[in-house]
């Protein structure tokens, strides 16, 4: 750059008046003028001068002819810095040469947010951004997990987390992974998905009914099973574990509602619970799916609940269990035991359907039985339960599945010690309903059995305890009203004019007598008749019955003479 300087000489004059003198000063200074001509150079040498445009003469990639490139400079001098080029978050600052903040925006415009940022859960938010969630995460990197997400303040929240299980129920202090169990309260208190779990025992539960092979719909809809509470609790079967033996496949049962059988209840698990799918079944308490397949040949089912197989039943294509085609395999209701189930030869083809054009089963009510049943009761009206009181027995609600007529045995199996009584003291033992006067006070255990004439049923039992009666009016004997009879007899003269005659004996005469109008004023059964003759000439037969026979000898005959023979007869009867 070219300067030029010129020198100014002022001369400033001061005049003052001061008597005959004057005084005069001459003071100097110099004054600089500034002249530049650079705006017409091109300095860096890029063709353009700062008159021309070039906003930075000091850099040769610079001037208004220049590419703008994303710098940080305004390269074409149009007063804008990397116009073109992205500003993701619109803060003036081009993404290349914006540095990325934690603020959800990608400030680099790398498609990349909070890049470089902790994410703790590594959800895609970085953790200053991050809203903490239930989820078993630390999702705003605090240090915590799940803050403010433990509603019942137990130390669980229900998400849980890696290390630390969900709560099942987060509105209630007492439940929470680990607490004590509380058995009876239908509570999972210890959130393990089993409710009540170690009342178990192993024989509650027990599977009394099987439909592996339905005919009117496929099996994969209409497979279905039943099981039976053999105890005296209500049980839960949430939790409960069901599985096959053959392919292994099991389930879990789970349901958000609790799946509850009461005592002596039965519950059918099946394949699917849309009647329309299953071939009417409309009682089904639970569907486990796809998730178990039964075999029609050899298979079997196992349940198990906290820990404990409860039963297991298989079967065998035939060998010893039914294989139906259409009807389910019933366990004889005579039969429901976790022991006894696992004999085929206790199970039966189901005869019943349960519904109109359904398949056959009794799913969800008792099966029917398979063979004749024997049931011994007696009659509770008219038996006082007393001793020398009549007891009828009653085995009238015996059946054959059938229907064929019954044959029925009844047995006096045991007795008191003291009582005399056995078998044949009871009266009619091959009626439905016969009778027997216990004699003693204690325990008599009867025993029926039914035939129907192809099968015999298993024996029913029935046991009564008889107590003393507290009274006891002496029975009253009926021998019936006086009789009597009249004969001749023939006589013949002794001699001509003698005025003697021989006469012969008048003929014995038969008297049938009859005792059965005996009764009792307590209403006991009058038994025992005993017949004697206490006077006069006569014989007696089948005197220990209600009806005997007296037979009075007739008297000598005398003519013109009668004679008569009377007989005194005496009837004893006990009740």
């Amino acid at each position: 750059m070219n300067r030029n300087f010129a020198l100014l000489l002022v001369t400033s004059v001061v005049l003052a008046a001061c008597g005959n003198s004057a005084v005069t000063e001459k003071d100097t200074s110099t004054a600089t003028e500034f002249s530049d001509n650079s705006v017409d150079q091109d300095l860096d040498g890029d063709g353009w001068s700062v008159a021309l445009g070039d906003c930075d003469d000091a850099n040769d990639d610079v001037h208004p002819d220049a590419i703008e490139e994303c710098n940080g400079l305004d390269d074409n001098c149009n007063d804008v810095v990397d116009e073109g080029f992205g500003d993701s978050d619109g803060d003036g600052q081009a993404d290349c040469e914006d540095a990325e903040e934690c603020d959800g925006v990608d400030n680099d415009g790398d498609g990349e947010v909070d890049e470089g940022f902790p994410d703790e859960d590594n959800d895609g938010i970085a953790d200053c951004l991050g809203r903490e969630e239930c989820d078993g995460i630390d999702n705003d990197g605090d240090g915590e997990v799940d803050e403010d997400f433990d509603y019942d303040g137990d130390g669980y929240t229900e998400c849980g987390s890696e290390t630390t299980p969900a709560d099942c129920d987060d509105s209630d202090p007492d439940v929470y992974p680990g607490a004590e169990e509380i058995d009876g309260d239908l509570v999972d208190n210890d959130c393990d998905s089993l409710v009540d779990e170690g009342d178990w025992v192993g024989d509650e539960v027990y599977i009394s009914e099987v439909m592996a092979n339905p005919d009117n719909v496929d099996d994969g809809a209409g497979e279905w099973f039943e099981v039976y509470n053999a105890s005296d609790d209500t049980l839960i079967l949430n939790g409960m574990v069901i599985s096959s033996t053959v392919d292994a496949d099991y389930h879990i049962v789970t349901a958000d509602d609790l799946l509850l059988v009461e005592p002596g209840g039965y519950f059918v698990f099946a394949r699917s619970d849309n009647p329309f799918e299953n071939g009417g079944l409309e009682n089904v308490g639970y569907a486990y799916g796809e998730s178990i397949n039964l075999s029609n040949e050899v298979d079997g089912i196992v349940i198990q609940a906290d820990g404990l197989v409860l039963d297991t039943v298989t079967w065998d294509d035939g060998a010893t269990f039914p294989d139906p085609n259409g009807a389910s395999m019933s366990l004889d209701p005579s039969y429901l035991d976790p022991i006894e189930n696992d004999n085929g030869d206790w199970w039966c083809e189901a005869r019943q359907q349960w519904a109109t054009a359904s398949d056959r089963g009794s799913p969800g009510i008792q099966n029917q039985y398979c063979w004749p049943t024997a049931i011994a009761s007696y009659d509770r009206e008219n038996s006082s339960l007393y001793t020398c009181d009549t007891l009828y027995l009653d085995g009238a609600s015996s059946s054959d599945p059938t229907g064929e007529a019954l044959i029925y045995t009844w047995e006096l199996t045991s007795a008191p010690a003291a009582s005399l009584l056995t078998t044949s003291d009871i009266e009619e033992p091959t009626d439905a309903s016969p009778v027997l006067v216990p004699d003693e006070p204690g325990t008599y255990v009867f025993t029926l059995t039914v035939d129907n004439g192809t099968e015999s049923s298993a024996p029913s039992t029935l046991s009564l305890v008889i107590t003393e009666r507290p009274f006891n009016n002496d029975p009253t004997p009926d021998p019936g009203d006086d009789e009597t009879a009249s004969a001749s007899a023939d006589c013949t003269a002794i001699s001509y004019g003698a005025g003697g005659y021989d006469c012969d004996a008048c003929s014995d005469y038969d008297f049938n007598l009859d005792g059965s109008a005996s009764d009792d004023p307590d209403g006991d059964w009058v038994d025992d008749p005993s017949w004697v003759i206490l006077s006069g000439d006569a014989s007696i037969t089948d005197e220990d019955t209600w009806t005997p026979t007296v037979t009075v000898v007739g008297p000598d005959g005398e003519y013109g003479v009668t004679n008569s023979e009377t007989v005194q007869v005496e009837l004893t009867v006990t009740d």
